[in-house]
Order: structure tokens, then C-alpha cells, then sequence
């Protein structure tokens, strides 16, 4: 019986000490994440991948994120992603190999806009990050959707560009083009080249 009791103890001292490791990762995860979301070039991009190959080890994985950014104790960022590796070397990087979701709220904490993509990566000290594979940014009080291949974030400056070719459809035109820029969330957009404007009535 005295064995039992003490076994059960320490099981249960474990599980404390679980939980609190467990809380100081997610803790500094949420930091992590808060202090970079997204935009560099493809170069770099290149050689953070060739860095994330079998040779490199992750400091942190975690699985089923989701992670809220707040300010003035308002939500203003709201972060989901299958999984998440950090990696902390010369200059500190977060993958998200499964893709993401990223939602930004308006002051009344309303979904404004939304980012999806099949891949993205952070860099801490730049407080940017990239986005790529069937990239989709949706206005939802605007009705308005861009679809491209690769994105970037510069959370400084809180804009977003891309050369790749883009799509954005509103609610009376598809209007097709390479290279654009936005505001983070998708109120003012520029497409560099337009090639093309399909109206919705020659669409039906």
C-alpha cells in the first residue's frame, strides 16, 4: 500500500510538471509568433528551405496551434496551423509545413480579412514571413478574394505583396494581372500589370 501511495505520487508531481513545461512552451510560442508574421525574398526563402533539410533539428514542434494576438485587450489576430516547427539558429525561423490560417479582426473584433496557404514560414528578426502554395486572402466585409501562389507579409510596414500572377474577384468583376500590393487586411489593393477584367455579366 505505501508503495502504491508513493507511486501515485510522483505520478502526479510528472503530471504538474508537465503541464507547466507545457505552458512555458506555448507561452513562448505565442511570443514567437506574435513578433513575425511574413515578407522576404525568394532567395531567402530558398535558403531557409535548404536550412530545413534532414540536417537541421527543430527546437520546438507543436501540433494543432492556435495562437490569438491582442492589443489594448482587443483580438486582432487569431492564428491556426496544423503544425508548427521553430527552428532557432544565427537567424531564428518558424515553418508551418502544413499550411496555416491566419484571421485579422477589425476594431470591433469582427473577422475582416483571412489568409490560407498550404505553406508558410516566419523569420523572427525581420518581423516578416512568407506564404506560398494556393494562397487565398478573402475580404469578408468587402466580398472580395485574391488567389496567387505566393505571398508576403511585412508586418513593420503591415503590407503585402506578391510578383506571382493574381486573381481577385469582387462582386462585379474577376480581374486577372502579375504582382500586387495590399494593406494586411485587403482594404486597398494595386495589381502592378493588369491583363485582363471579366465582368460578372459576361461571365454569365
Amino acid at each position: 500500500m505505501k508503495r502504491s501511495a508513493n507511486e501515485n505520487e510522483f505520478k502526479n508531481i510528472m503530471s504538474r510538471s508537465a503541464a507547466i513545461i507545457k505552458f512555458r512552451v506555448l507561452s513562448g510560442i505565442a511570443v514567437l509568433l506574435v513578433s513575425a508574421i511574413l515578407v522576404s525574398c525568394e532567395n531567402d526563402m530558398m535558403a531557409v528551405i535548404k536550412l530545413s533539410s534532414k540536417d537541421s533539428i527543430p527546437d520546438i514542434a507543436i501540433k494543432d496551434v492556435h495562437v490569438r494576438q491582442t492589443e489594448n485587450g482587443k483580438l486582432t489576430m487569431e492564428l491556426t496551423a496544423p503544425k508548427m516547427i521553430s527552428y532557432q539558429t544565427r537567424e531564428s525561423y518558424t515553418e508551418f509545413p502544413n499550411g496555416l490560417r491566419i484571421v485579422f479582426y477589425d476594431s470591433i473584433m469582427q473577422p475582416k480579412s483571412e489568409l490560407t496557404a498550404n505553406y508558410g514560414i516566419s523569420w523572427d528578426s525581420r518581423n516578416t514571413m512568407s506564404a506560398r502554395g494556393n494562397v487565398v486572402v478573402k475580404n469578408f466585409q468587402k466580398f472580395e478574394q485574391l488567389n496567387t501562389e505566393s505571398l508576403f507579409y511585412d508586418r513593420n510596414s503591415k503590407k503585402v505583396s506578391t510578383e506571382e500572377f493574381v486573381k481577385i474577384t469582387t462582386l462585379d468583376r474577376t480581374i486577372l494581372g502579375k504582382g500586387m500590393e495590399s494593406d494586411e487586411l485587403f482594404d486597398n489593393w494595386v495589381i502592378k500589370n493588369v491583363t485582363g477584367t471579366i465582368y460578372v455579366n459576361e461571365q454569365q
